[in-house]
Parts: C-alpha cells; structure tokens; sequence
C-alpha cells in the first residue's frame, strides 16, 4: 500500500504559512454601492449627475437653516423685528439664487369683469415687489391680496404663484354705478353707494345723478329699477333725497316729480308705462305728484292753467 504523505500543518501550498481560503472579489456589478464607491476611489459619473433643480433646493435649505441661525444670534443683542427681517432677506436671497425670482407678473380681470386699463395694471404691479425683495418664495399671496384689495377702485382680487417665477393676479374691479352730489361736491359711487376716489366725476357724464345727504347708499333700488326704464332715464336729470325718507325726480325739461316714500321703484314703472302710452314727460306739465298710492296728480304750467290744451287731453 503506497505510503499517503500528510501536509504538514500551518503550511500553504506554496509552503508559506496558511493563511485560510480567499474568495474572489465579486463583479463590480454585484458590489453594493456604497463599497464600489470606496473601492473604486469617488463618485462615478453617474452618481455625480445631479439635477440642478435639486441642487439649488439643497443649497436653499442650508443657507436658510444658516440665515435661521444667523437671525437667533442677531435676537440675543437686536429687536426681534430686525432679526426676523434678516432671516428674511437672507431668505429672499438664498431663493432668487435658487431661480425662484418674481420674472413676470400677470395682472388680468376676474372672469365675467370689466377689462383693466394699462394704467390700472401697473398700479397693481407696482404693489407686488416690496423694496428689497427679489424672490417668488417672499411673496405672501394673502399679504399680495390683501394689498390689491386696499386700491379703492378694487372690489377683490384672487392671487396665485406659478412657480418658479411669476406671479398671477386676477382683479375684479368696481363699477361706476352713479354720481353723488353731497355739501356741493360730486363724486362718482358703486352700486353701493360707496365712492369711488380714483374715479372723477367729470370724467362720467353718463352716469345719472343723485343728489342729497345719504343719497349716495340709499339710491341703490331706484339705480336698478332705472335700469329697465330707458324712457324715464333718457328724460332724467337727478334723483333728489327728500328729508332722508324718499325721492324726488328731476327731468331734464325741469319738472319735479314726487315719488312715494314705500315702492318707489315701482312708482318709477308707472311713470314708464304713462311715458310710452301718453308721453307724459314730453307734455307741458310743471309737477307730477305720485305720493298718495293709486293717485297720479298733474300740476299744470302756470300759463296754461284754466285751458284745455289738447297735449293736456287723454291723461
């Protein structure tokens, strides 16, 4: 039987001292990540290929964390507001770096509104950007609105930012629904009675015109009910406040007319039906007295008092 030689221990194959079985290092695609990178010294071209979107928004978060740290230590020795205002700018900063800077501001009517004059955006746009701010992020959309709002002649506004660099306001402006003489002076009204400042009467001669204290506000019902009247309206010159309680009307030919203190938009619908049937208003009448419900009183001018003139006939 042939003789087996035995290894002699602690040895390798070579002779050398044993050092236990190595296996072979796995395909570099088997490799977990992390160990490839150490492996191969750095970041491949691959993993080095960050957006820069996401780059500047991690850049935006340290220095905003920083500008957070730089405003408490300005706390400890400065006023709160000058510690909230430099975390501010350095927020503002940090973010038109981003590419988060106000590029464009849209200004455009509410839907179903009246259009916005040139002048009138711009008015808008100058109220967007408070000085030393450069940055969409900065810009409080409730705080916009609520600036838009303050114009006298704006009755609301909607504000959006569109990232990354405008900013969309939508206005609905109020209407010129009247003038309103008060103490001598006129001034043009909404539908509510209130004035509107930007607004010079002048420049409205279309508008009808009511005349009185606290004409302004409690002519609303008349100025509707006039809407669907254009014969008494084409013949109107003012409505007149009576003692704060109802309305007098004065045609363009200078006759009065007394209205009744309860339904006097209806009184108004008399009046147009009179004017379309007999043309009442284009008679020679001095006064027309509609107070007393269910009663029309015609006061007729003074030099054809006693005559039957025929314009006269038939009412």
């Amino acid at each position: 039987m042939p003789a087996v030689k035995a290894r002699r221990p602690g040895r390798g194959p070579a002779g050398g001292p044993s050092r236990g079985r190595r296996s072979a290092p796995p395909p570099p695609s088997n490799v977990p990540r992390l160990a490839a990178i150490k492996l191969n010294g750095g970041l491949s071209a691959a993993d080095a290929n960050v957006s820069g979107k996401s780059l500047a928004l991690a850049l935006t978060g340290l220095v905003l964390f920083c500008g957070a740290a730089i405003a408490g230590a300005a706390w400890l020795g400065s006023s709160l507001f000058d510690a909230r205002e430099a975390f501010a700018r350095t927020a503002d900063a940090s973010a038109a770096e981003a590419g988060f800077t106000v590029a464009h501001v849209s200004v455009a009517p509410l839907p179903n509104t009246p259009s916005l004059s040139a002048a009138r955006m711009q008015e808008i746009t100058a109220l967007i950007v408070p000085e030393g701010r450069h940055s969409l992020i900065s810009l409080d959309p409730q705080d916009v609105r609520a600036r838009v709002e303050s114009l006298d002649w704006v009755a609301s506004a909607r504000v959006r930012r569109l990232w990354p660099s405008t900013m969309r306001i939508e206005v609905a402006r109020r209407q010129a629904y009247a003038r309103w003489q008060e103490t001598g002076e006129i001034a043009v009204i909404d539908a509510n009675g209130e004035r509107l400042l930007a607004e010079r009467a002048a420049d409205h001669p279309e508008l009808p015109l009511v005349v009185g204290q606290g004409a302004g506000p409690a002519a609303e019902p008349l100025l509707i009910a006039l809407e669907s009247l254009p014969q008494t309206r084409a013949h109107l010159k003012a409505l007149v406040r009576v003692g704060d309680r109802r309305w007098n009307v004065q045609l363009t030919s200078g006759v009065t007319i007394a209205l009744p203190e309860e339904g006097a938009p209806q009184a108004l619908a008399q009046l147009e039906s009179l004017q379309n049937r007999y043309s009442l208003l284009d008679r020679p009448v001095a006064g027309i007295d509609m107070r007393t419900p269910g009663r029309l009183a015609v006061r007729v001018q003074p030099e054809l008092a006693g005559a039957r003139h025929p314009l006269l006939g038939g009412v």
